[in-house]
């Protein structure tokens, strides 16, 4: 039974309210997320007017069923309910401005290429949606996956058989653009149109001088890996229109980068962008279509801010802006309008999949008041750190807790230097983390002057919390460009979180931990959590990660895929679950390199008959070498 607390500051009872302020769920949630009167996380599929769903109550009814911790949850609904909104704010826009063409989204599948994304993202009803292939294992999995006559965008790097496959999907029956990249293919694509006797539909992308501002700004701007500078488009045109091909060029391409979270930089890369539509058009040139790339951010730590984990706008304000700069320019220069796609696959997908993880031990800093019996026969520095133990004026917070580090600094020389013995350390740490945590309570947040303090000493007295969970594997981007993402329990969230952590993960590596959470609508350095209940699992859930952590995660230390599954929402708001996969086993993650399980046995075998044990021992650990090899990678739960 979950026990209501009372709030430090003004006295008043902790309520869900309060946990909703936070953890941030209003500003990051984007409507799917929510706290309900319970204390537990809800989800709504299908936006904030949908029936919820318990997350908590779901997640223990599916391990009830047999999957295990981690858990990886999808719900394929919000995936089309992002479709909705992305082509419906086009639309709107469209419609308000009188734009003269239309808009299709198109999703890239290198943002999670898992089939039952693809498979409901393009099921959507009543939208105009495409897909981006840049890759031949991509391009092979949307000519099968594509409608016929479903739009198909063919980016990156291109050899003879890519290109031939691309034209196969023409004459088959899909809209495919091949886009080209580097000069390198431009002859390429005419010698297999000519061998498969097609018509190819061309699109040239443009490397822009624009750069936006944000962790993968490097994929935008004049060092961008992809695209034609200006000198290469005029040469690539006219290689097209010697072969008789230039009127098959329909498509203009740029892509300025991923999550970008400044809307004005957008506007001034479209602002360049299209300029290049104008000149194309003026070379005589059929250009009809116009595809305005990736950037579309995800607000990840709610602060709708120009932070790199957040955007300063949304969906509306973006269609707004990519439809009223075309419309503008084309009618300025008398330009048909062209139609609109987008590669928004980040913001499509991120909301609809979430990490479930259960904390399984916790390490923290001993801050009780130790009982000290001789105080005078102390070293003179451990004496100084016990009379910061007694009651400290309001007025001296911050002067006294910076004489407790100064002294616990002076600790840690006598220690190096002999004066100390270990015992002595001990006690003098004690004291110290005792002295931190009475005035950590004495800090308030609101005051300006107890700000730097109070944010030193959450580091300082956050605990570790050990959970069952690989970052490599499930969340690489926090782990390599210091991705944000939200994190809250799914319970007790009709509590108050008295304690702050530090999530730390399974693997053998001192990067395996997450370093930044979103509280209320900042950014710190450690979570607000719960202390452990005796005889309960304490769920954490680990929300947008839809969005390229699946196909990024690598097996640092061996430890593989988790358990995942896909929960659906019928009509009348009850649920059912599909798509369940289980996790990689010890044996596959062997396998993965190139350690033969069978190969690992015979050597078991060898050793236990050549060790000085009973026979019944033999047969004991040999029956759990070849057990523990079917077991998952993580904990068991």
């Amino acid at each position: 039974m979950s026990v209501r607390r009372t709030r430090k500051d003004d006295g008043s009872q902790w309520t869900v309210a309060d946990s909703r302020s936070v953890y941030g769920i209003r500003h990051w949630g984007a409507g799917y997320f929510a706290i309900n009167e319970a204390g537990r996380v809800e989800v709504r599929p299908n936006g904030p007017n949908s029936t919820p769903v318990d997350l908590y109550e779901q997640v223990d009814e599916l391990r009830k069923s047999g999957l295990s911790l981690p858990l990886l949850v999808r719900f394929p609904d919000i995936l089309q309910d992002r479709v909705r909104q992305l082509t419906g704010a086009f639309d709107s826009n469209i419609e308000r401005l009188e734009y003269q063409s239309q808009y299709t989204a198109l999703y890239p599948i290198k943002v999670n290429q898992q089939e039952a994304v693809i498979e409901n993202i393009i099921a959507t009803q009543n939208v105009s949606i495409g897909l981006e292939a840049g890759s031949k294992p991509e391009l092979l999995a949307v000519l099968a996956l594509a409608p016929k006559g479903g739009t198909i965008v063919c980016n990156g790097y291109k050899d003879r058989e890519f290109i031939r496959l691309a034209l196969m999907g023409q004459k088959l029956g899909h809209n495919v653009f091949i886009v080209i990249e580097k000069e390198s293919e431009v002859e390429l694509v005419i010698e297999e149109a000519a061998s498969l006797k097609v018509k190819p539909q061309v699109g040239l992308r443009v490397r822009l001088s624009s750069l936006a501002s944000s962790k993968w700004a490097d994929t935008g701007g004049e060092k961008s890996k992809f695209g034609l500078s200006a000198a290469q488009l005029l040469s690539v045109v006219e290689r097209f229109r010697a072969a008789g091909l230039d009127q098959g060029i329909r498509l203009l391409h740029f892509h300025m980068g991923s999550q970008i979270a400044n809307l004005a930089d957008y506007q001034h890369g479209f602002k360049e962008a299209i300029r290049y539509y104008g000149e194309l058009r003026n070379l005589g040139l059929p250009v009809d279509h116009i595809d305005v790339g990736g950037g579309l951010g995800v607000d990840y730590d709610g602060t709708h801010s120009r932070n790199a984990s957040s955007i300063n706008y949304d969906m509306d304000d973006y269609a707004g802006v990519v439809v009223g700069m075309l419309k503008e320019f084309c009618d300025a220069q008398s330009l048909p309008h062209p139609h609109i796609f987008s590669e928004s696959g980040r913001s499509l997908t991120a909301h609809h999949a979430m990490l479930v993880v259960q904390v399984t031990d916790v390490e923290k800093h001993n801050d009780e008041i130790p009982t000290i019996e001789n105080k005078e026969s102390l070293p003179e520095t451990v004496q100084w750190l016990v009379d910061l133990l007694g009651p400290t004026d309001i007025e001296m917070v911050t002067e006294t807790y910076w004489r407790a580090t100064h002294y616990m600094s002076d600790v840690a020389t006598q220690y190096a230097d002999g004066k100390l013995t270990l015992a002595e350390k001990a006690l003098a740490e004690q004291c110290y983390f005792a002295v931190c945590r009475r005035l950590h309570n004495s800090l308030k947040a609101r005051q300006r002057s107890h700000r730097q303090v109070l944010d030193e000493l959450n580091d300082k007295l956050a605990d570790k919390y050990i959970c069952n969970f690989s970052v490599f594997q499930s969340l690489p981007d926090t782990w390599a460009i210091g991705q944000v993402l939200p994190i809250l329990p799914l319970h007790r969230l009709d509590e108050e979180p008295l304690r702050r952590a530090v999530l730390q993960d399974l693997t053998c590596d001192s990067d395996g931990k997450i370093k930044q959470y979103v509280d209320e609508q900042s950014i710190e350095t450690s979570l607000p959590v719960h202390a452990l209940n005796e005889g309960e699992d304490y769920l954490l859930g680990i929300f947008l990660v839809g969005a390229y952590q699946e196909i990024l995660g690598d097996m640092h230390n061996l430890f593989g895929d988790t358990d995942s599954v896909n929960i659906y929402q019928r009509e009348d708001g009850s649920v059912y679950s599909a798509g369940i996969e289980t996790h990689d086993t010890i044996e596959d993650m062997l396998r993965y390199v190139h350690l033969s399980p069978e190969e690992l046995m015979t050597h078991y075998r060898d050793k236990c008959a050549s060790a000085k044990i009973s026979a019944s021992e033999r047969t004991q650990f040999l029956d759990a070498l070849r057990l523990g090899l079917t077991r998952s990678s993580y904990l068991s739960s």
